[in-house]
């Protein structure tokens, strides 16, 4: 078990005697081992499998998760996962509850399930892929000191329909093109991004597929009223969204954009990225 103490700005460090408490009503008792820098946990997941485990659990949020599977997709051994961080979308399309205990169970009960992931040049996002509008969110998340969970994705989320500036794109999938002008390009593999917003409704973990949502431009004032159906799935109503399917997607901008992954930054802006889906290339107890 992989546990990030600075997740959920510090407080999954904090829980360290509650996850142990919860872990002894059960028949579990794994070797817990500590993030100590971002990418640790990438590490720490190999030397598991070196060491022969089975099952590599991951005790954080969405971005300890991403980590800890970056060394389990195409593997044998399964992921678990125990939400202690802020975003905990993954766990939505898992079907696992966000108490420590709930989700705890569903470790201890131990059925694994093949699940899609998203290649990005040989890194994987599990849940979700944001560029533009949505990629400037996530960064501006990762500055917030104070605000966390839904409160700070929404307020960073209104700081960018404010000032984040369009942009132009070619959008390419399996049969499909998509060229124009637009604020974000999400390629979803679970439902939800952001602390819960709902990009992608149709979406499956598991169908073999990754669903693309396109929000094209809207004058400033009238982002306020697409803001909050991107909550709960109706901004794919709008006549300037558009919903695809695709297995393999390439997205062209002009000019470099933010990317995140599960949440995660890309090191350095993109304007060209290509994303593939890798069908049941991951097991995960859920």
């Amino acid at each position: 078990m992989i546990l990030n103490p600075a997740a959920d700005r510090g407080r999954a460090g904090q829980r360290q005697e509650e996850l142990r408490s919860v872990l002894n009503t059960t028949d579990l008792a794994p070797e817990i081992v500590f993030t100590e820098r971002p990418g640790h946990a990438v590490e720490l997941a190999r030397d598991a499998l070196r060491a022969g485990a089975k099952v590599v659990a991951a005790a954080g949020g969405d971005g300890t998760i991403h980590e800890v599977a970056q060394a389990l997709v195409g593997t044998d051994a399964a992921l678990g996962v125990l939400p202690m961080g802020s975003g905990n979308d993954y766990i939505r399309a898992l079907g696992i509850p966000k108490d420590l205990a709930g989700a705890t169970a569903i470790l201890a009960r131990g059925r694994a399930r093949a699940v899609d992931v998203a290649d990005v040049s040989g890194q994987f996002a599990l849940n979700s892929f944001g560029m533009g509008v949505e990629g400037q969110i996530a960064a501006d998340y990762r500055r917030m000191r104070f605000l966390k969970g839904e409160l700070g994705y929404l307020w960073a989320t209104i700081l960018e329909v404010v000032r984040f500036r369009a942009f132009r794109a070619e959008v390419a999938g399996d049969g499909w093109t998509f060229a124009g002008k637009l604020l974000s390009v999400s390629v979803m593999n679970g439902p939800c991004a952001g602390g819960g917003y709902l990009l992608a409704p149709q979406a499956r973990l598991d169908d073999g597929a990754l669903d693309v949502g396109l929000i094209g431009n809207y004058p400033r004032l009238v982002r306020f009223a697409v803001l909050p159906k991107t909550r709960d799935g109706t901004y794919l109503n709008l006549a300037r969204a558009h919903a695809k399917k695709a297995g393999r997607v390439t997205i062209r901008s002009d000019r470099p954009l933010t990317v995140h992954m599960d949440g995660e930054l890309l090191p350095e802006p993109v304007e060209e990225i290509e994303l593939a889906v890798r069908a049941g290339a991951l097991q995960v107890v859920a």
